[in-house]
């Protein structure tokens, strides 16, 4: 009985008079389903909203290398700003910088510093630590002035426009200079054998975008294995991050309430990291 009456259905919707009588109700329901969807979508989103606003009210970093990083509602131009306040973001790589700030470094090489999260945080944990910052994006500069200001280490900080070597020509011991370099994809033309050749002995830590550049990894340890030593360090995905994280301010929340606060991004990702050889 039901597959007759499925059967009459599709004959008469294929009947072009009666497709003409039932096409604008059929279209109506459509856009009634999809707006239906939207709203509650933009009500989730709403309601996830609330809550991180409500669980980072401080507006500063609560756990991890930068704990107490102000940020005062300045929200990045490329990344989510809950993550940052939760201090998870880029987890993966905190025992990487942890080990490599005790060697004291005198200047920091921030190449896609965003709203200033590395360059900012690094110069409250380095105290002294020289920073230029440097970002294609003019908001972005701002940001990452007005992070510098609000924490107090504008002084420490100098925000460049985009990448170019004759900016950091006056650094004159590269053993005392990090680099950390996310530029989406870009790494190809800032790291060049001249730069390499000038700053042998600093080290790098390299965000590697395979889907802007495929080849870049392949370069990059041709470039790099004469003079340093090389780590490989793999990004969580954001599922992964979600099951594995116990943080404090998570307790209690739902999957997707976790996934709201952690998600960084969705794409196989990687970090480069240069050692310079004993």
């Amino acid at each position: 009985m039901k597959q007759n009456k499925k059967r009459l259905l599709q004959s008469l919707l294929v009947n072009d008079i009666c497709w003409a009588i039932a096409a604008p109700f059929v279209y109506v329901a459509r856009r009634l389903a999809l707006s239906r969807e939207n709203y509650t979508q933009r009500k989730t989103e709403d309601e996830n909203i609330a809550l991180s606003e409500k669980l980072f009210f401080k507006q500063e970093v609560k756990n991890g290398l930068f704990k107490g990083l102000q940020f005062n509602h300045i929200k990045p131009t490329g990344s989510s700003v809950y993550a940052k306040l939760l201090g998870s973001y880029e987890l993966e790589l905190e025992p990487v910088l942890k080990n490599l700030l005790t060697q004291n470094f005198t200047h920091l090489v921030n190449v896609g510093c965003d709203e200033g999260y590395y360059a900012v945080g690094i110069a409250r944990v380095l105290h002294g630590i020289n920073v230029i910052a440097f970002d294609c994006n003019k908001m972005a500069q701002e940001k990452c002035r007005e992070l510098a200001a609000l924490n107090n280490v504008q002084q420490q900080v100098a925000v460049k426009d985009c990448f170019a070597e004759n900016e950091i020509a006056g650094i004159k011991d590269g053993s005392k200079t990090l680099f950390i370099i996310d530029c989406e994809g870009c790494e190809d033309n800032i790291i060049t054998h001249t730069l390499l050749t000038d700053f042998a002995t600093s080290s790098f830590i390299i965000e590697l975008h395979y889907q802007q550049a495929p080849e870049i990894l392949e370069k990059l340890q041709h470039m790099f294995s004469p003079t340093h030593s090389i780590t490989l360090v793999k990004a969580l995905s954001d599922h992964e991050r979600i099951l594995q994280y116990r943080f404090t301010e998570l307790e209690g929340l739902s999957y997707k309430q976790k996934e709201f606060i952690l998600t960084e991004r969705n794409n196989y990702m990687e970090w480069f990291i240069a050692v310079p050889l004993q």
